[in-house]
């Protein structure tokens, strides 16, 4: 069995589909008469072949085939009769992808379309001989290549039917099937033509009279011809040879296929194709390929291909001096959220045509995103004129909107690379501007920044940290650490708060506060936050069935934002409840006041529903936040953690009055007290003098491992334990 045939076996051959909506059209259109177009796929690269079937497979075409041999190529032609072939120039075997399309092209009138990632002349030299249909870079674009086979079909069946117009000229100029010229050419140096004949058809395609033409010259019937024109026929009279070609008579407003032979020296017949619809189609697909459908702006292929010619230019010209503004909305979603997209729609509309009157015609305003957009400055005097640019974008912004009647107020987020770089690839341009937003975002709205490369650094440790956070939750080096929370009165551990730690499998501990802004930034503190949750559960279970028993002692578990506005948070926490068999008056948890704050009809749905379950509710860092009174009578709350920040200054008689109001108020709410980061006795004393309930601290313990932890419980409850301890916490 031969390569050829072990290739077309199985399922590398595909059936066609009963309708396939993508093509139908312009399946038509290609004289396919209505079946999807079937091309044959030359490749000698199994990766680049499997690629390709998978593409052509999305595209909805069928696939005649698949070899790796030019010369199995012009045998599978010759029996499968595919509509195209997509031919790799480069094969290995006696005949390669130039010579298999030569043959192929000849002998079976089969249109080749030639996959390459060679661009040197030599091989576009060598491969032009064989009139191809088209080229294709490797890696292959989806885009293009359907674009490509769509535009070789066409074109491969309408040289067909020219070669009929050639074989029934006669009948065609009689039958009117296209309009046509019989041209004289006129003695030089006039290098025009006379017109000896011309058909009705041409009457009815030009709107131009055959009684009027005849007898007058091109330049006088059409006086708005390109000498295009005239060089290229003039060429067919002095060498007798047949020239095609299409290009566009503006006097007529019309694109024409053009299809010139010499049937007696000094003599051109030509045969005109009116194809403006097609060219006019074809300009439209380029214009939707390069071109964002709601604003008109160009997209991001566009985009990338404006910013590669400044950086050709810059490399060029040593003056050349340009600028790329990455522009992303601030708090966009929040448009969408409460007027509706067809607003939001509108919004960007209006953000386009504002940014469009900012710059010059040179320049370029580009989408890239939802709401990103991409502002090319070019040819500008100094890199200080591009941030004077920059600034007055940024304030035009801030000029109020009005869409579907309603003034809308916002903000941008502006990265800025300046240019001239030392770089090769517009992605990585464009990429650096985003990362300057990103830079500009963090800062706060409304914020610009000139990219640097530290900027670039860090986007990239947070991105290699974000990979390994990834693979660490998928190999356990997430642990739990325990600090003490103990009564002040007794010293006695009444609970702990549960610290979620990175141990690398290097043994590395990565700080907290590098990795929980990337996870929360990430999305990954849901699954992290899940993790902390159902282990913090495992492990009061663990210490019940021992040390502890039936004693009276809390889990205290932080809640993240994006934890919290989970809307199955309380099916979460019930779950883990019930899969550790633990009580939900030993679990509490700890979120912040911004948190309750920012929706605070879901909060109080959600607080209700785990206090119900009995799970206690602790508002931590009290007082950095809202700090609003409302919410304090408003939401379910157990306990009040005084924030750090006050404890350590409690020296300070502002901060000691703070600290008394909040364990005076939380008294007279009914809630507990807990004081975080004790680290002397002064401050011990003070607060239990304030009557503050609870504390956690390094002056007690530091956070610890749960081997620690259970030493720690031992000493307060284990068997050798002094009896006053015992008994304080049953």
């Amino acid at each position: 069995m031969s390569a050829a045939t072990l290739l077309l076996s199985g399922d590398e051959v595909s059936t066609p589909h009963p309708t396939i909506p993508c093509q139908d059209e312009s399946s038509v259109e290609n004289g396919l008469d209505g079946r999807a177009p079937r091309l044959l796929i030359v490749e000698d690269e199994r990766v680049v072949a499997l690629d390709l079937k998978g593409i052509l497979r999305r595209l909805g075409y069928i696939q005649a085939g698949v070899t790796a041999s030019g010369a199995e190529a012009v045998e599978l032609c010759a029996s499968l009769k595919p509509d195209l072939v997509l031919m790799d120039i480069f094969l290995s075997g006696a005949m390669d992808g130039v010579e298999a399309a030569c043959v192929i092209q000849t002998e079976c009138d089969v249109p080749v379309i030639f996959l390459t990632s060679h661009t040197d002349q030599v091989t576009l030299q060598r491969a032009k001989r064989t009139a191809p249909y088209g080229y294709v870079l490797k890696p292959v674009d989806e885009d293009w290549l359907r674009t490509a086979v769509e535009v070789a079909l066409f074109k491969h069946h309408t040289e067909r039917k020219l070669r009929q117009s050639e074989r029934h000229y006669r009948e065609l100029f009689s039958g009117m099937l296209n309009a046509f010229l019989l041209l004289e050419l006129l003695p030089a140096p006039n290098q025009d033509f006379r017109i000896l004949a011309a058909n009705p058809a041409f009457e009815r395609v030009t709107g131009l009279a055959c009684a009027t033409v005849v007898g007058r010259t091109l330049r006088e019937a059409l006086p708005g011809i390109e000498p295009f024109w005239l060089d290229t026929l003039s060429t067919t009279a002095v060498s007798g040879r047949p020239t095609r070609f299409e290009n566009y008579l503006g006097d007529l407003n019309m694109y024409f296929l053009a299809q010139a032979y010499c049937p007696q020296p000094g003599q051109v017949a030509v045969a005109l194709e009116d194809v403006t619809e097609r060219k006019r189609g074809e300009e439209r697909l380029r214009y939707r390929t390069f071109h964002d459908a709601l604003t008109g702006l160009p997209n991001r292929a566009l985009c990338l291909d404006r910013i590669a010619r400044a950086i050709e230019r810059a490399k060029r010209r040593s003056n050349y001096i340009y600028a790329l503004i990455f522009l992303d909305l601030d708090r966009f979603k929040l448009v969408n959220d409460s007027l509706g997209h067809l607003a939001g729609d509108g919004l960007l509309r209006r953000v386009a045509e504002r940014l469009r009157r900012e710059v010059r015609q040179l320049d370029t305003v580009a989408r890239v995103g939802g709401d990103e957009f991409v502002v090319l400055l070019e040819e500008i005097a100094s890199p200080g004129d591009a941030l004077r640019i920059v600034k007055t974008v940024r304030e035009r912004l801030r000029i109020p909107f009005t869409v579907e009647g309603r003034q809308i107020y916002i903000t941008a987020s502006l990265g800025v690379v300046l240019g001239p770089a030392d770089y090769d690839r517009p992605e990585e341009l464009l990429q650096n501007a985003a990362i300057a937003m990103g830079s500009a975002r963090v800062a706060g709205c409304g914020r610009v920044r000139v990219f640097d490369w530290s900027m670039r650094e860090r986007a990239e440790r947070v991105m290699d940290l974000e990979t390994n956070m990834r693979l660490g939750l998928e190999r356990g080096e997430f642990i739990l650490y325990y600090q003490p929370i103990f009564d002040l009165a007794t010293l006695v551990p009444r609970g702990v708060e549960a610290l979620v730690r990175w141990r690398r499998a290097d043994g590395e501990l990565v700080s907290p506060a590098e990795f929980i802004p990337a996870a929360e930034q990430s999305g990954l503190i849901i699954p992290l936050g899940a993790l902390v949750l159902a282990e913090a559960c495992r492990a009061l279970t663990r210490w019940r069935a021992g040390t502890l028993a039936d004693r009276s002692f809390f889990m205290a578990v932080n809640l993240s934002a994006r934890q919290f506005t989970q809307p199955d948070l309380v099916k979460q926490v019930i779950t883990a409840l019930r899969r550790e068999n633990m009580a939900a008056g030993d679990l509490k948890l700890e979120i912040t006041e911004s948190i309750l704050m920012e929706h605070p009809e879901s909060a109080m749905l959600k607080l209700r529903g785990l206090r119900e379950l009995g799970v206690g509710i602790g508002i931590d860092d009290f007082g950095t936040g809202y700090s609003s009174l409302s919410y304090l009578q408003r939401f379910p709350i157990d306990t009040l953690k005084v924030d750090r920040s006050f404890v350590s200054g409690m020296e300070e008689q502002g901060n000691r009055v703070i600290v008394r109001s909040v364990v005076s108020l939380a008294h007279n709410l009914g809630y507990d007290v807990v004081a975080e980061g004790i680290e002397t006795t002064a401050q011990l004393d003070e607060l239990a003098g304030l009557g503050c309930d609870l504390g956690q601290g390094f002056l007690y313990a530091r956070p610890m491992d749960e081997s620690a932890l259970l030493g720690l419980l031992g000493q307060h409850f284990g068997p050798d334990a002094p009896q006053h301890l015992k008994t304080d916490c049953v």
